[in-house]
């Protein structure tokens, strides 16, 4: 009798295991944990067609290596490093990247409903246009960064500029805004990571 429920409780807990949903390759955050974790990171994106070049980057006055995955793809995503030590990593293309918040393409009231709270987002000309800007809610303490863009090139002169401007305006709605970028801060090696 023993025999007979040892083997019961043997097949049960395979069968829990195999219940078990493969990670998503595509989850930005669990990449970010990787990279922040892991020298070796690079392994697990074996099919990614990895590319390297240091180079002069101007967004962060400086020489980074830039680390491409799925270069020249809906999927492409950069990781930054600042000599070695990883610094970020970004998307603008509305492939397969996701992030718990939303993903490039989706509108940012897919974001706003997220954050359980209000968000902002800065003028829609100049340097990084469009930055959300979350001081309450889910996304005040997370080292994400979300830009957003107007499904129309046309922006009304008001919005280009650098102010704040409410998501909840009549006018703000009609801009129709989604989301254009991510960018996640990697945190240094034995710190948390925050993005979670």
């Amino acid at each position: 009798m023993k025999k007979i429920l040892l083997v019961f409780i043997a097949i049960a807990i395979i069968s829990c295991q195999n219940d078990k949903e493969p990670a998503n390759p595509f989850d930005a955050q669990q990449l970010v944990e990787a990279i922040s974790t892991n020298p070796d990171w690079e392994e697990e994106y074996s099919d990614a067609n990895i590319t390297k070049e240091t180079k002069f980057v101007d967004e962060y006055n400086g020489i980074r290596t830039v680390v491409t995955l799925y270069p020249e793809t809906l999927d492409e995503l950069k990781v930054i490093y600042n000599d070695s030590l990883p610094q970020e990593l970004y998307w603008d293309k509305s492939g397969q990247w996701t992030t718990d918040y939303g993903k490039v393409g989706d509108p940012i009231e897919v974001l706003e409903k997220a954050n359980e709270a209000p968000i902002a987002f800065y003028g829609l000309g100049y340097d990084l246009p469009g930055k959300v800007k979350a001081d309450k809610g889910i996304l005040a303490d997370k080292k994400i960064t979300y830009t957003v863009r107007p499904t129309s090139d046309m922006i009304p002169a008001e919005y280009y500029s650098y102010d704040l401007f409410d998501l909840s305006s009549a006018a703000s709605k009609d801009l129709k805004l989604y989301i254009n970028r991510i960018q996640m801060e990697i945190p240094k090696p034995g710190t948390s990571t925050a993005v979670e």
